[in-house]
Order: C-alpha cells, then sequence, then structure tokens
C-alpha cells in the first residue's frame, strides 16, 4: 500500500510540475510577442533563449552539483539527439507559422499526444485508460475552440507550411519521447543544461553572432531577453524534463495544452488580446481534461 501510495504522490508530483512549466510557457510566449513587436527576431530570441538559459543551468551545476556535471560517453549521444529535438522544435515551429494561420499550426503540433496514445497502444498492444482517452479527447476539442482552428478555411494552405507543421509536430514527439529517455539516466537539470547548450550551439551555426542585429544588444532589451532565458527555458524545460521522470510523456504532452489556456488568459490582461465566448470555453475543457488526470493521479 505504501508503494502504490509512494507511485501515486510521484505522479501527482509530476503533473504540478508540467503544469507549473506550461504556466511559464504561457508566460514567455507573452514575453516573446512583446519583444517581436518591440523588434528582435525570433531567431535571435530562441538563440540567446537556449544560450542563456543554458549558461543559468550549467553556474547552477557548478556552483551547487558539481558532481553532476560528468557524463559518460553512452549519454553523449542521446543528449545531442534530445538537444537537437529542442532546436528544432521551435523552429519548424516559428516556419509553420509564417506560412500558415497560426490556429491550424498550434493544432497539428498540439495533436501529438494524440498520436503518441496511437503508438504507444500499438507497440504495447494496449488500450490507454479511460482517464487518458477522456482527457485526451478534452483536450484537443478544447486547442481547437481554443485557437479557432474551426473557423479557418483550409482551402489553399502553404504546402511547404504543412510540411513544417507535420515536422514542428515529429520534433514535438521526439522532444517528449527523448526527455522520457534522458531522464532516465540523468538528474533533470543535467539533461536541461546540455541539451540547451547542444540547441544554442544549432542556432549559433545557424545566425553566428556577427549576424545578430545590432539593435538586439539595447539596455530596453536584454533584461527581457535574459528573463526569456531564465523563466521561459531554464525553469520549464527543468521542470518538464522531470516530470518526464514520474509520468509518461502522452501525459506530459496532454497537460502541455494547458500553456495554450495560459498564454491566451495572461494575453487578454498584459496585451489586450480579446477572448471569445469559444475560446473561453475552450480554455475551461482543456482545463477540465487536465483535471482529470489528477484525479487518476490520486486514484493511482
Amino acid at each position: 500500500m505504501s508503494t502504490e501510495r509512494h507511485v501515486a504522490n510521484q505522479r501527482l508530483t509530476g503533473y504540478l510540475m508540467v503544469i507549473t512549466a506550461s504556466l511559464l510557457f504561457g508566460f514567455n510566449g507573452n514575453l516573446s510577442r512583446w519583444l517581436f513587436d518591440n523588434g528582435v527576431t525570433p531567431v535571435t530570441l530562441v538563440e540567446f533563449r537556449m544560450l542563456i538559459g543554458g549558461a543559468c543551468l550549467l553556474a547552477v551545476l557548478v556552483i551547487g552539483r558539481r558532481s553532476e556535471l560528468k557524463l559518460q560517453r553512452r549519454h553523449w549521444g542521446w543528449v545531442v539527439a534530445l538537444g537537437l529535438s529542442v532546436a528544432l522544435v521551435t523552429y519548424t515551429y516559428f516556419v509553420a507559422i509564417s506560412r500558415l494561420p497560426i490556429a491550424v499550426a498550434l493544432v497539428i503540433q498540439f495533436t501529438a499526444p494524440a498520436w503518441m496514445a496511437l503508438g504507444e497502444a500499438i507497440w504495447y498492444r494496449c488500450v490507454p485508460s479511460v482517464y487518458v482517452l477522456v482527457a485526451l479527447g478534452l483536450t484537443v476539442a478544447g486547442v481547437v475552440l481554443l485557437t479557432g482552428a474551426w473557423r479557418q478555411s483550409l482551402n489553399g494552405l502553404d504546402p511547404i507550411g504543412l510540411l513544417y507543421a507535420g515536422l514542428a509536430l515529429l520534433a514535438f514527439i521526439a522532444y517528449l519521447l527523448l526527455g522520457r529517455r534522458v531522464g532516465r539516466d540523468l538528474p533533470s537539470l543535467t539533461s536541461t543544461a546540455y541539451s540547451a547548450v547542444v540547441a544554442g550551439a544549432f542556432w549559433l551555426i545557424v545566425q553566428p553572432p556577427w549576424a545578430i542585429p545590432a539593435d538586439t544588444w539595447t539596455p530596453q532589451h536584454l533584461p527581457w531577453i535574459v528573463m526569456v532565458g531564465i523563466v521561459g527555458m531554464a525553469i520549464p524545460f527543468s521542470l518538464v524534463f522531470a516530470s518526464l521522470r514520474r509520468i509518461d510523456a502522452t501525459r506530459v504532452g496532454i497537460v502541455s495544452m494547458l500553456e495554450l489556456v495560459a498564454a491566451g488568459v495572461i494575453a487578454y490582461f498584459w496585451l489586450g488580446q480579446h477572448l471569445d465566448v469559444w475560446q473561453i470555453a475552450g480554455g475551461v475543457v482543456v482545463l477540465v481534461g487536465v483535471t482529470i488526470l489528477q484525479i487518476e493521479a490520486k486514484v493511482g
């Protein structure tokens, strides 16, 4: 009985971690949008986000957890793959929303948990629990309502945009699965720090330091860019990777949809973006789906 309670507590802790991370990602989305509107390019912001987040986490490891800095050779391949998936998730998503209605791109990417649940059912030859199926259906429906994708005309969509939306979906799945795999062997801070360094190195190749726009370095931008690196990368990614040590990737993907609700609510109060009745209903439906997974965690 004590073992069952321990497992249930671990799962509940994992859900609370990914919920917190989703709220921070939602805040980061609004802060990033504000920086975009003030002249910071998306590629520049993603590059600094990874480099600053990685540097902060490495500093934490050096100061307080030096023993966790060392990686065995057998871990490097997985860490590099995880870092590239982190880099590609954002890149493919940005390309997709530059060529498609953002609602369409979001819905495609956030169908990841549905595909993961299907793949898990086929691989293990078992049907996901009722809690997962109901939560999955509710959260996907809520995302459709929240983004307004059901209002979009699907005729004449850009094929390259659809290609990159599909790649963003695959990168998101890879990020969750690789995070789960790396989490078996490495502490969350270690895996997050090194994957951020890999992702930052990738973006430095895409945009070398001398190609970064000069107005990025202004006092108006730098403090907020640093905040994106800490609040939008170091803390939430560490929480996600820590949650993947406690719950499976499919459930983490479902709860991650809470990011859209958080982003919408924050945008309403901060950026003055309007939420209509359907979007509010979509947010409530997502919250109900996430709550069902919390009930599952408590029931054990």
